[in-house]
């Protein structure tokens, strides 16, 4: 892990903090850049929605995945 100096919103910590029951004020920066990174993965590939040509049978592909039920 990398070490870094930030001044951060003193009431916005403490209430992330609260909200997510984390002590720590590493655990919670930590905590919050990964759901900001998920939420903008989220938002990327919802981005692609009627972007993407697909040709596929996906009747057939879940029978392949579940051995020919």
């Amino acid at each position: 892990m990398a070490r870094t100096v930030i001044d951060l919103d003193e009431d916005i910590l403490a209430r992330a903090q609260q909200l997510s029951g984390l002590r720590k004020k590493v655990d919670v920066v930590n905590f919050a850049l990964r759901k900001l990174v998920e939420q903008k993965e989220i938002e990327a590939i919802l981005g692609l929605k009627g972007k993407v040509d697909w040709e596929g049978d996906l009747e057939q592909m879940r029978k392949d995945r579940h051995g020919s039920c």
